[in-house]
């Protein structure tokens, strides 16, 4: 049994259940990451996962508490094996730009410090000087590793922060560019779907996440217990935010503040489908900007339900002329 699940079982639980317990398991990440999906080391680690969860669910049989609690099994993200491993400050250095991944030095206006993500690379230009931010956006679209990009401010063929929801209350504190790296949904060499390329920090072959590939975007949940419907597939857009107004209706708890996420009525016992949960919709933007050499193009698929908006998936390409 894992370390986590023993002091959950055994010394969280030894006097009495909590309203609420919450088991976080770091595999299958960490070897997927050093791995990739689909290899024998990651499928162990997902048995090693399963195991996890018969212990805690065979301590909930122990003390008679099984059918009066409600389970949430749930993923942070999705995962895919990376084709390429883009070192993007290279590349940009090699075209002119200043960029660097930590400062060694008081940093200059100018230099452009890099965040990578795995999937996806955050920009802080010092300075924010409007010209070299349009400079470093139009190298970008022109690449062949692109996928989405997202800016501070609007300009011709990205999206902004606002649309993805990543516009922070403090301005400074805020990128002025996100880039996603592009995917495919090639599968690997253990058959399993989704490849992208990916940040320097882990080579060709390996697992990371953090794109905007369905594959990285479309997590798993299941929920399990008294106050659910048994058997049902939820085919309405959720997400990881929807898990704490969940947990807060059923423990009959109002917010203080209104939530991002929504209630997920549609999965709730005692309700009608039909008409427990807010209407669903779907849209797919595009953003475009033509060079003399060719014209890039993005998209983004993006669904609502009520008034949550969930990011499904999005790509981009440059097509040379």
């Amino acid at each position: 049994m894992d370390y986590r699940n023993a002091s959950l079982t055994d010394f969280f639980w030894k006097d009495g259940l909590p309203v609420l317990s919450i088991l976080w398991l770091g595999e299958p990440d960490l070897t997927q990451h050093e791995s990739a999906p689909g290899t024998p080391p990651a499928l162990a680690a997902i048995k090693s996962a399963d195991e996890n969860l018969a212990a805690v669910l065979a301590a909930l049989d122990q003390r008679d508490a099984r059918g009066t609690t409600d389970m949430f099994v749930v993923s942070d993200h999705g995962f895919s094996t990376i084709e390429r491993s883009i070192d993007l400050r290279k590349i940009l250095n090699d075209a002119g730009f200043v960029a660097k991944t930590e400062f060694e030095s008081q940093p200059e206006s100018g230099e452009i410090m890099l965040a990578g993500n795995g999937g996806s690379v955050l920009f802080y230009v010092v300075g924010h000087d409007e010209k070299l931010i349009h400079r470093l956006v139009e190298f970008l679209q022109q690449s062949d590793f692109t996928g989405v990009i997202f800016t501070k401010e609007p300009m011709e063929g990205t999206f902004t922060l606002e649309q993805a929801k990543m516009d922070r209350p403090e301005p400074d504190h805020r990128p002025d560019v996100v880039m996603s790296f592009r995917w495919n949904d090639s599968k690997n060499q253990f058959g399993i779907p989704g490849m992208i390329d990916a940040d320097w920090q882990r080579g060709a072959g390996k697992g990371t996440h953090a794109t905007l590939s369905r594959f990285d975007m479309h997590n798993m949940l299941i929920a399990a217990g008294p106050d659910f419907r048994r058997g049902q597939t939820d085919d309405l857009a959720t997400g990881n935010i929807d898990l704490a107004p969940t947990i807060l209706r059923i423990l009959t708890m109002t917010p203080p503040h209104q939530m991002n996420g929504r209630v997920l009525f549609e999965a709730v016992a005692n309700l009608n489908p039909a008409t427990a949960g807010p209407k669903a919709e779907s849209k797919t933007i595009e953003a475009t900007k033509d060079f003399r050499s060719g014209t890039w193009r993005q998209s983004l698929k993006i669904s609502r339900v009520g008034s949550t908006i969930y990011l499904d998936e999005g790509n981009g390409t440059f097509t040379p002329k």
